[in-house]
């Protein structure tokens, strides 16, 4: 289904179509979705894979700028000058213009018009294009956690480009950002890489794709793997990715040359548990595994699951063919399945993609109709001089629409350190990089928000319909209660920890610690405390029931659980 109704971004006083115009306004570069083209001078009639490439992309950046809609002007020059072209060259480039939207996948040709310019036999024309309205779309937030040196960015590398690894760590090369990561090997921000399912359940990734984008164009479930820190020295940014991005589901690495499982896997398997957690398993290295060590390693692997998720089964995946069972069972965190994987000889990855694309996470379900109130927390920030300032985050419940939300609340954005929100609007919506009228609920977003009041506004704070903030057991607080699994030493009265609270953190003091019991809410059996924590420094956050909360002291984790009430 495409859109007909057009609406160019770069308005002309006069039409090409127009019997004795010569002259446009010059071509916009760098904004809107009009773009002027002659054939004998981009060579449209005669396009390289390079050049045709370049073509694709730069119809998908007008589409963009016009909000689904562009609008290419043929035979006239880009300083507006108004030449035309023979009928040859209008046949060869109306072909490419049709196989550019062919490669994108998501457009085509909407109309054509043109005139024969009254002095020769040349012509111009006006071709514009539409974008395919988006396909419904499923997304599945996976969190990828491992010790130091376990493979977690080879194993991801593999995933999205579908290359095997040479050894020395080639495949993970495709998602460092930094230079330092580059040079020493390890990861030390949060990255996001994708793989897209299509309708018919095709993997969709690097290997079969130009771009991100064209992934998510493709693609009706969407799995967005959330890179983490193995190092200790990054613990800060590794919590803040399991409080402030919204997974889904754990997956925890581990290389099949451990000689055991380490006090680091055991604490993420331990948060799993705590937050209660659909968890999974990927062994990597297994091209340099010995049978010997691999086979103690999986028997101390399987004693730590049982230790900490009694109720769970495990179940190690070789060759399975009933990927959907599989994948319910353990969204339902009634299973953990373990899957063995060789970077170098590309193993084991078809049963891990094929589960994955047969997960939904739970949260999609409740709130994608945009009934419910508008939520969005916001992960990270951008400044566009274009546009202002845009937050990308995830949509927790209803639904938000440009100008406003989708069902006219009042929209506010906060809390700032005193816990102040103001009224605030949202100018423009991507999802998964496409522009859209709306965002609801299950989805990732990037919302252009314009306070109406002075905010500076800041990662972990929280876009939300103004009658919710007191809704739900939420209130704006310096003092909440938990039910937390201790990871490390014992917790004592007015000791300080640094809290993780959705992409923020703060000094907290631990004003008092209940009784140990049973996490039957949760559905683990570990030993949980209650604990009355108090943020320090008079600083206010906005604090509700479910919330996840993590501790840390220094280069360890403290403790991980859920808010239960804010006093």
């Amino acid at each position: 289904m495409y859109s007909e109704d057009i609406s160019d971004s770069h308005k002309h006083v006069v039409s090409v179509l127009q019997d004795g115009v010569t002259k446009l306004p010059p071509e916009l570069d760098e904004a809107g979705n009009v773009e002027y083209k002659v054939g004998t001078l981009t060579k449209l009639d005669n396009t390289s894979s390079h050049r045709a490439i370049h073509l694709a992309t730069q119809l998908q950046w007008r589409l963009a700028e016009g909000d689904g809609h562009a609008l290419y002007i043929v035979g006239v020059h880009d300083n507006g000058d108004v030449v035309g072209i023979s009928d040859e060259e209008f046949e060869h480039t109306i072909d490419t213009l049709e196989n550019m939207a062919q490669q994108l996948d998501n457009a085509r040709i909407v109309s054509i018009k043109k005139r024969v310019l009254h002095d020769s036999e040349r012509v111009v024309a006006e071709v514009r294009l539409a974008q395919k309205a988006p396909l419904p779309q499923t997304e599945l937030r996976v969190a990828v956690l491992g010790d130091y040196g376990a493979g977690k960015s080879t194993v991801l590398g593999c995933l999205t480009h579908g290359e095997a690894d040479d050894g020395r760590g080639k495949a993970r090369l495709n998602l460092m950002r930094h230079q330092h990561e580059l040079e020493s090997g390890h990861t030390s921000s949060i990255t996001l890489s994708t793989v897209g399912f299509d309708g018919d359940g095709r993997v969709q990734n690097y290997t079969n794709n130009r771009s991100a984008e064209h992934i998510f164009q493709r693609s009706q479930h969407v799995v967005t793997f959330i890179d983490t820190c193995g190092h200790a020295k990054h613990l800060k940014t590794t919590a803040r990715a399991l409080t402030g991005y919204s997974p889904h589901v754990f997956c925890v690495v581990i290389p099949a040359d451990a000689v055991e499982v380490s006090t680091t896997t055991r604490e993420y398997i331990q948060i799993a548990a705590a937050l209660g957690m659909p968890l999974m398993v990927a062994v990597s290295k297994m091209d340099i595994a010995d049978k010997a060590g691999f086979a103690a390693l999986m028997h101390e692997l399987l004693g730590t699951l049982d230790a900490v998720l009694p109720e769970r089964s495990k179940c190690i995946v070789v060759n399975v063919d009933e990927h959907q069972s599989l994948a319910d069972d353990m969204m339902r965190m009634s299973v953990v399945p373990i899957f063995t994987t060789s970077a170098v000889r590309t193993l084991g990855f078809g049963d891990l993609t094929a589960v994955l694309g047969k997960s939904l996470a739970k949260r999609v379900a409740y709130s994608t109709d945009g009934v419910k109130p508008f939520e969005f927390h916001i992960e990270h920030l951008y400044s566009i001089d274009t546009v202002g300032t845009v937050a990308t985050g995830w949509v927790h419940n209803g639904a938000v629409a440009a100008g406003g939300a989708a069902d006219t609340q009042q929209l506010v954005i906060g809390p700032d350190s005193s816990g102040n929100f103001v009224e605030a609007d949202v100018s423009s919506i991507h999802t998964l990089r496409t522009p859209t009228e709306s965002a609801k609920a299950g989805m990732s977003a990037s919302l252009a928000i314009q306070p109406r009041s002075p905010i500076t506004i800041q990662k972990g704070m929280v876009v939300l319909g103004a009658d919710q903030l007191e809704a739900g057991g939420r209130r704006i607080s310096s003092e909440f209660t938990a039910t937390v699994t201790v990871l490390c030493s014992d917790l004592v009265k007015m000791q300080a920890v640094v809290v993780h609270i959705r992409s923020t953190y703060h000094l907290a003091t631990i004003v008092d610690i209940g009784s140990s019991t049973e996490l039957q809410p949760l559905g683990c059996a570990q030993a949980t405390t209650g604990l009355r924590l108090r943020l320090s420094g008079n600083v206010r956050e906005l604090i509700y029931p479910g919330m996840p909360v993590v501790a840390r002291d220094g280069r360890s984790l403290t403790f991980a659980g859920r808010v239960t009430a804010a006093m």
